[in-house]
């Protein structure tokens, strides 16, 4: 059995900022949601809706300010 390396800082950065974007749905979905329907039912109360797009919208920030940190020092992945 071959073992797997695993995935440098820069790539397990960009998994966890895919990986987020399934709870970045279900913010937007329980946002857009509570218009129409109480907030009881909503999958995601809205607090803490909110705090998961601010939340992702840092995540972000923090991908981009790593990646220029790697182009300054040469060490960028190729693609």
């Amino acid at each position: 059995m071959e073992q797997q390396h695993p995935p440098s800082p820069m790539r397990f950065l960009e998994i966890l900022t895919e990986r987020f974007g399934a709870l970045e749905a279900v913010a937007n979905s329980s946002i857009k949601l509570a218009r129409y329907a109480p907030e009881d039912e909503l999958a995601m109360d809205l607090l803490v809706a909110e705090a998961v797009l601010e939340f992702g919208c840092t995540l972000r920030e923090a991908g981009d300010c790593a990646m220029e940190w790697a182009r300054a020092r040469g060490v960028a992945p190729l693609a």
